[in-house]
C-alpha cells in the first residue's frame, strides 16, 4: 500500500474537488431541474444568511452567503421537485472567489438519509460543480442544503443547484477521482509490488464509486480507512487510505456517488488513493480500466484485465 515513490504534488490543486467524469452505457434523455436561491418558494434560510450581488459570476440576480458556525448547521435549503425516484447527478453553482470557505458542507437528502459533501468553494467557482450521483425520492422537498457548520475559513455560499437524472440507461461508470485531479499519465503507472495502482492526490480529494454496487468499509493497519465495492459485475473494487468515509457499510451505491475522501491512513508514506480490482481471489491490473475511463470510453470487463505486468 505504500506510495513507494517521490512525486511532486504541485500539479494537484483544489480542482480535485470538481465533478467526476460519468460514462453512459447508452444515450438517454435526461430530466434536469435547476433551482436558484432567488426562485420563488424554492429557497429558505435564516436571517444569518446575507444577500449579495457583488460578484457577476453568479446564477440569477443574486446569491446568499454566511459566516461559518462550528456550533450549529443553520443550513440554507433548496427545494427541488424531483420528478421520479431514481439516481440523480447533483451539481452546485457558486461565484468564483479565492476567499470563500475551503470546506463548505453541502447536504443531499438521499433515500438512505442525509449525506454531507465538503466542497472547497475557493476553487471551480463560476461553473457547475458535481457533488456526485445520489438516490433521490420523488416529490417536492428540501433536497440540497448548504450548512454553516464548518471549521473552514471564509464565507459559505449558496447560489444554485441542479439535478439531472442518471437512470434509464444513463450513468454506468465513473472515474474514481475527479478528472481534474490527475493527468492521464498517472493512470498507467505501475504499482510497487502487486497488481494495483497508487494515485497521488491531496488529503480530502473526493473518491467516487467506479460503478454501481454494494460497499463494505475497511479499517486496518494496511489499507487504513477504505472501501471494498462489490460491483454489479461481481468484481471487487478496493479503495484505501481514506481520511473519511461518505457512505455506511452495507450501502448500495451508484456510479459516480461519493464514497469517501482520500488521505494517508494505514500503511502509507504520503497522501494518495490506492485502487485495486479483484475477481474472486485474483488481483487484476487496473491501469487499462482507468485509462478507458479517463478517455471517456466504456472500460474493459474486470475479468479481462491482465494479472501481471503492472508492478515492479
Amino acid at each position: 500500500m505504500k506510495t513507494g515513490y517521490a512525486r511532486s504534488l504541485a500539479i494537484l490543486t483544489a480542482a480535485a474537488l470538481a465533478a467526476p467524469i460519468l460514462l453512459a452505457a447508452t444515450p438517454a434523455s435526461a430530466a434536469t431541474v435547476t433551482v436558484d436561491n432567488a426562485t420563488a418558494g424554492r429557497f429558505t434560510a435564516s436571517a444569518n444568511w446575507g444577500t449579495s450581488t457583488w460578484s457577476t459570476d453568479r446564477q440569477g440576480p443574486d446569491y446568499r452567503y454566511a459566516t461559518p458556525d462550528t456550533t450549529a448547521s443553520d443550513a440554507a435549503w433548496f427545494k427541488v421537485n424531483v420528478p421520479s425516484a431514481g439516481s440523480y447527478l447533483v451539481e452546485v453553482f457558486y461565484p468564483a472567489d479565492p476567499g470563500y470557505n475551503n470546506s463548505t458542507p453541502f447536504i443531499v437528502a438521499t433515500t438512505s438519509g442525509n449525506q454531507t459533501i465538503p466542497v472547497n468553494q475557493r476553487a471551480n467557482g463560476g461553473q457547475w460543480v458535481g457533488l456526485g450521483t445520489f438516490s433521490l425520492a420523488a416529490g417536492d422537498y428540501n433536497a440540497v442544503g448548504v450548512s454553516r457548520w464548518t471549521s473552514g475559513t471564509g464565507y459559505v455560499v449558496a447560489d444554485a443547484v441542479r439535478i439531472t437524472t442518471a437512470t434509464g440507461g444513463g450513468t454506468s461508470f465513473s472515474m474514481p477521482l475527479p478528472r481534474a485531479a490527475l493527468p492521464r499519465s498517472e493512470y498507467d503507472d505501475p504499482h510497487h509490488d502487486y497488481p494495483a495502482i497508487d494515485l497521488p492526490v491531496p488529503t480530502g480529494t473526493a473518491a467516487y464509486a467506479v460503478r454501481a454496487g454494494t460497499v463494505v468499509r475497511v479499517n486496518d493497519s494496511s489499507c487504513g480507512q477504505g472501501i471494498n465495492l462489490t460491483g454489479t459485475d461481481g468484481a471487487t473494487y478496493t479503495y484505501c487510505h481514506f481520511s473519511a468515509w461518505s457512505v455506511a457499510s452495507g450501502a448500495t451505491v451508484t456510479a459516480g456517488q461519493r464514497i469517501g475522501s482520500t488521505g494517508n491512513t494505514g500503511n502509507s508514506t504520503g497522501p494518495h488513493l490506492h485502487f485495486g480490482i479483484r475477481t474472486g481471489s485474483t488481483l487484476r491490473c487496473p491501469q487499462n480500466f482507468l485509462l478507458a475511463l479517463y478517455d471517456g470510453v466504456t472500460p474493459p470487463a474486470a475479468s479481462s484485465l491482465p494479472t501481471s505486468g503492472c508492478s515492479y
